[in-house]
């Protein structure tokens, strides 16, 4: 608890503190309003969901829509807005990135004839948040291989969590994920490796292709926490202080959940803001990765056991 306090106590540590933090949630509720209010995102994602191009294209505008906005208001906010300009290139790719991690999907499952029917679904989520990794690892990977001389060249992968306060604070999580397992709300995305026919009931694959996907899905939340409370951070947080960089970094990320449930979208901001405060206060986005990872497996066991033990 005391990791979480002392980042947090990093943040509001003055009355300007309060006022940015204030000011930008306000913009991003203003954003998640329109955005449920309209179901703006989904209904285009749904639209445009067999055209790649147009996808792709609607979700750059849209988060490069969401991110100048949100970069010169945070950086005004603490007196940096000159940082701005210089930053372009930097904040442009993370748009391109968020737009690649949103819209690029294999969608053909005549791709996955060469295995068995059973496992074509899972086969599919598979190959894709592979492709997912592979687009969150290009920019932080060339960032490290050509900033040979900055301080933030490793992006906090370079030092360690404290474990013990990583295990307290999922420690937490686990009692709210497994009161949560008994809504139908959860088990209907959960497990994520199940297929699902109209009655309900699950459609379990081969035991390889299950641990495939796990382990494909864990390294995505491992490479979405590199990319964000690592990339979208230390860098600009070298130039223009962490406070901005982490609200910035907090109305992006919580942009991405714009197609998921909006009390999820509204919470991922607090997420965002929460672990962006954490790595940059221990110099390791270690802790972000171990507690995204432990609840995202704590959520597929969670269904697992309730569809195999505790529902009739």
């Amino acid at each position: 608890m005391g990791l979480l306090k002392e980042s947090l106590k990093d943040f509001f540590q003055t009355k300007r503190d309060w006022i940015s933090f204030a000011g930008v949630f306000l913009l991003f509720l203003i954003f998640w309003s329109y955005n449920y209010s309209f179901r703006f995102a989904p209904l285009f994602t749904q639209a445009l969901k067999d055209n790649q191009i147009g996808l792709s294209l609607f979700y750059f505008l849209f988060f490069a829509a969401g991110a100048l906005v949100i970069y010169p208001v945070a950086l005004a906010l603490y007196g940096k807005l000159n940082e701005f300009k210089p930053s372009i290139p930097v904040i442009l790719g993370f748009v391109a990135v968020l737009a690649i991690v949103c819209s690029a999907r294999i969608r053909d499952s005549e791709l996955f004839n060469w295995v068995p029917s059973s496992s074509v679904e899972i086969a599919m989520l598979t190959v894709n948040y592979v492709g997912t990794i592979l687009a969150y690892t290009a920019l932080p990977l060339a960032w490290i291989i050509l900033r040979k001389n900055s301080p933030d060249r490793f992006l906090g992968l370079n030092k360690s969590p404290k474990y013990g306060e990583v295990l307290f604070l999922l420690g937490l999580m686990l009692p709210l994920i497994a009161i949560a397992s008994f809504s139908l709300s959860f088990l209907s995305v959960y497990p994520r490796f199940a297929g699902r026919m109209s009655d309900g009931y699950l459609i379990y694959p081969p035991a390889l292709w299950i641990i495939l996907f796990e382990i494909s899905y864990a390294a995505d939340f491992a490479v979405l926490e590199t990319f964000f409370r690592g990339f979208m951070v230390f860098p600009l947080a070298s130039r223009a202080g962490s406070k901005p960089a982490v609200l910035a970094m907090a109305f992006m990320y919580g942009l991405l959940h714009f197609t998921k449930p909006q009390f999820e979208a509204l919470g991922s901001f607090f997420g965002g803001f929460i672990l962006g405060m954490i790595s940059y206060r221990t110099k390791s986005v270690y802790a972000g990765i171990l507690i995204h990872i432990g609840v995202a497996l704590a959520m597929e066991l969670a269904a697992t056991l309730q569809f195999l033990y505790f529902m009739e």
